[in-house]
């Protein structure tokens, strides 16, 4: 088994005495070998992607049965691409050292710039137009129509290069309703359902205590409730609030918030228009009843951190002790004191476990303690570079979870044997596509087609290579 780890390392060049000519010749020679290296890429991910068709039923019936038939086959590209068989991914990025969806989205690329982008394929392979702009008009393009996509590959020939990124959005759009012929009564009813609001909370590297929100919705809303955020934005200044406006419009939504928490919601039950208890005899009064429980309810939300922190610093009364916030990463402890002043946030207590305790269960889900504490140890899928949050994956009996009334041996649900797995990568090992053992807390060998292995820490994931 050869291991990427001993590769030795490149040549290192001395730019010391280079002048400035000089730097500039070899900026431009590296940039053409990046440019060949990602279109040599492409081509293996193309490559890999057809090596690994979806196999029939028939064919099925006359050999042996692949592990990734035992899954539906995964169309990844757009229309007019082929099918490939379930799980093609994980092995290219376990090879790759890139995460699972990361794979995905190079396969789906490939496929897309070869059956539904050939124009442009040819020239990405020429070296005309840089990748990355590329796969953009792939991704793109990739729920148009066949013939829309080959539309927008005939009018951006030779253009792409110079085109911007909003340009070639607009070419887009214009195909879809140019080619596809959805009516914008359609579309706009389509759109409807991805509306959301969604909270991000951005790399911990960066700290925790800035977040981001993306909301999608009816754009008569959205643009009145940007004009208070604006209008709010104003008022802070005007009473004295120097900082940027930019920075006001995010701290406005703290303050229509606060605003919203100390209203009483369930006088809105009686404002002119709504129903009450007296013009609407006719309705439930339970119903009533539980109207305005769930609008106390949405008043008084709390919020929930998980917080790893020294107790000494938490008890302390100094500045710059620094904590962990799931899900968001270091947070000084005068913020997290901050937000409690603010909010009602919950601070859960978190016991860090040195080694796995030996307690075990008779039964096949653990207990919400024992669930707890492989979160902890685990803090996302344990797969190869999958960063899905352990809080929401399965937890997976590591060593199959045998049914005592079947022969199974007691003791089987305890920490040591269960570790968290997105629902992908979970149906990925329960289909046969890879096994993994556990070496250590926290620490797992992972094997895959073609013998190809990687091993899980705590710190990181390590492609060893491949057996084969």
């Amino acid at each position: 088994m050869t291991s990427t780890a001993t590769t030795p390392d490149p040549e290192v060049v001395d730019l010391a005495d280079a002048s400035v000519s000089g730097l500039l010749e070899q900026a431009a020679e590296c940039e053409a070998v990046l440019r060949e290296a990602a279109v040599h890429q492409l081509r293996i991910a193309y490559e890999w992607a057809i090596a690994h068709p979806v196999v029939d039923a028939a064919e099925t019936a006359r050999g042996p049965v692949l592990p990734s038939v035992l899954e539906a086959p995964e169309t990844l590209g757009g229309p007019g691409t082929p099918a490939v068989a379930a799980f093609t991914a994980e092995p290219l990025a376990v090879a790759c050292g890139i995460a699972p969806s990361s794979a995905t989205a190079l396969l789906a690329d490939a496929l897309d710039l070869h059956h539904r982008l050939p124009v442009l394929w040819q020239q990405t392979q020429a070296g005309l137009v840089a990748v990355w702009k590329a796969r953009r008009v792939a991704a793109r393009t990739r729920d148009l129509s066949l013939d829309a996509a080959l539309w927008v590959d005939r009018h951006t020939a030779g253009r792409v290069g110079s085109l911007s990124l909003v340009a070639l959005d607009r070419l887009v759009a214009e195909a879809a309703a140019r080619v596809d012929g959805e009516s914008l009564g359609e579309k706009e009813k389509s759109g409807r359902s991805q509306w959301d609001v969604k909270l991000k909370h951005r790399d911990p590297r960066h700290g925790g205590a800035t977040s981001e929100i993306h909301a999608v919705g009816d754009t008569l809303d959205l643009t009145r409730f940007h004009d208070i955020v604006c209008a709010e934005a104003e008022t802070l200044g005007a009473l004295g609030d120097d900082d940027a406006f930019e920075v006001r419009k995010a701290k406005a939504l703290g303050v229509i918030a606060d605003a919203q928490a100390r209203l009483d919601l369930t006088s809105l039950l009686s404002l002119p228009g709504a129903a009450s208890d007296r013009d609407c005899a006719d309705v439930d009064a339970d119903q009533v009843t539980q109207v305005r429980r769930r609008l106390i309810e949405r008043r008084d939300a709390k919020v929930r951190l998980y917080l790893h922190a020294s107790l000494a610093d938490i008890t302390a009364d100094t500045s710059g002790s620094v904590g962990t916030v799931e899900r968001l990463g270091p947070v000084t402890l005068d913020q997290i004191k901050a937000w409690v002043g603010k909010a009602r946030v919950t601070i859960q207590p978190v016991l860090h476990v040195a080694s796995d305790d030996t307690w075990s269960v008779d039964r096949h889900d653990p207990p919400s303690r024992m669930a707890e504490q492989v979160v902890l140890r685990d803090s996302s899928c344990v797969f190869p570079w999958c960063s899905h949050p352990s809080r929401h994956a399965d937890l997976d009996h590591v060593d199959p979870y045998e049914d005592p009334d079947e022969g199974g041996p007691p003791g089987q649900t305890t920490p040591s044997n269960l570790a968290p797995l997105c629902r992908r990568h979970h149906r990925a090992k329960t289909a046969g596509a890879w096994t993994y053992q556990r070496t250590a807390p926290g620490t797992y060998l992972w094997t895959g087609p073609a013998g190809i292995t990687a091993i899980v820490t705590p710190t990181g994931t390590l492609t060893l290579g491949s057996s084969s």
